[in-house]
């Protein structure tokens, strides 16, 4: 498949080339089909949210509210995205523009709802989203659109309609990861503690464990006194933490208050640069499984992303995570032109003929399972570093 093809090549082909040439290089090869030798265009198919050579798509994030800065921070990504499609790629496929309508959820299922049935009939589809509760209201309200997932549960791939990011591995394989290095550290499974909030989050956390953990914590969501829940787990040698930073970072100091500093394998969600914040200091024998390549590296990918949100004010890794979910989709764009039919189950077909694609992040292709739904995305390792942009650095494992 030509698309496939030129996005396999992209490291191979920015490799030979100087770091000025690289950005060139990987924008024109990561993200666009390779020409055609025919003169005659074919025949495209389009639907619902398609019109008059523009593409019609949605950010729904929380842009008020507690949440407001990580919505923001995904926002500026997934705009600095679209603007490089329309105004470096002259629009997907060098023909269509993106049109982005940017939706306030405020974290609201209900309200992102609504607001959903408002555009049944005007997007495509649904590129960027933030958080669990909006996306099951989402998928639940059995819109045929294609809509980019707000978090990496497996669960979703119920849902045909379910996209997911394809720089984010699933929490359930990142726990997989984190599982056997917990094993190798502690010497015994059943030395192993897991911790992780009543959820979805945590249930698909728990699913990516090899054993049942012998020792265990769940505790309710907006959990903020975390002395029981360390106390759960206090004769653990070694932590598995499927959280978020703020009770990272709870968890952290409380456990620091009590003397039980064990090693920390912890999920991408669990970390960003925030705990180094609040900590003040940089923790000890912490592992992050799943989280961005770090912003510095010198990798086709990375360049990309500095060139394109070069002059937005924070970049973080929401950011990223935004800009990924906008370069996941614009995939699927361009897989669904290729095979001449530009709707909404066009672009969620495109899915099965996404096998393996290289960004150019440095971690090898990523992809759809043999299914179409599930993204099978390399697990990096990372640990804690100050003096990275996102607070970051990748190990060799």
């Amino acid at each position: 498949m030509r698309l496939r093809a030129a996005l396999a090549a992209i490291v191979v082909i920015a490799a030979a080339c100087s770091p000025t040439e690289v950005t060139t290089t990987a924008t024109s090869s990561t993200l666009r089909p390779s020409a055609t030798t025919t003169t005659t265009v074919p025949t495209l198919q389009t639907g619902v949210g398609v019109g008059d050579g523009t593409i019609h798509l949605a950010a729904f994030l929380p842009l008020s509210g507690s949440l407001a800065g990580i919505g923001q921070s995904i926002l500026e990504g997934h705009r600095a995205y679209w603007r490089y499609v329309n105004d470096d790629l002259d629009g997907v496929a060098g023909r269509f523009t993106v049109a982005l309508d940017e939706v306030d959820t405020a974290y609201d299922p209900a309200a992102a709802t609504a607001e959903l049935a408002a555009r049944e009939d005007s997007i495509l589809g649904i590129s960027a989203m933030l958080g669990s509760p909006v996306t099951r209201a989402l998928l639940d309200a059995n819109s045929t659109m294609p809509i980019m997932v707000g978090s990496q549960a497996v669960p979703w791939a119920k849902h045909g309609n379910a996209v997911y990011n394809l720089a984010v591995p699933t929490y359930r394989d990142q726990v997989t990861v984190l599982w056997d290095l917990a094993i190798d550290a502690a010497g015994d499974a059943s030395d192993v503690g897991f911790v992780a909030a009543a959820g979805l989050y945590g249930d698909d956390c728990l699913a990516g464990t090899v054993t049942q953990p012998k020792i265990i914590s769940r505790y309710p969501a907006g959990t903020t006194d975390f002395e029981g829940v360390v106390r759960d787990v206090d004769r653990a040698k070694v932590l598995v933490a499927c959280v978020t930073s703020a009770e990272l970072v709870r968890i952290i100091a409380t456990g620091n208050l009590l003397g039980f500093t064990p090693p920390i394998y912890a999920t991408g969600p669990s970390y960003d640069r925030a705990v180094l914040d609040a900590l003040e200091a940089v923790p000890e024998d912490l592992w992050v499984a799943g989280g961005p390549p770090a912003y510095e590296d010198d990798t086709p990918g990375m360049q990309l992303f500095r060139t394109v949100t070069d002059g937005l004010d924070d970049i973080n890794t929401w950011t990223f995570v935004g800009y990924a979910q906008a370069a996941t989709f614009h995939l699927l764009l361009e897989q669904a032109i290729d095979d001449g039919t530009l709707t909404r189950s066009g672009v969620l077909a495109a899915r099965g003929r996404v096998g393996d694609v290289d960004f150019g992040y440095g971690w090898g292709p990523a992809g759809f399972d043999d299914d179409g739904i599930l993204p099978h995305v390399p697990v990096t390792v990372s640990v804690p570093d100050p003096d990275a942009a996102f607070g970051l650095r990748a190990i060799d494992q």
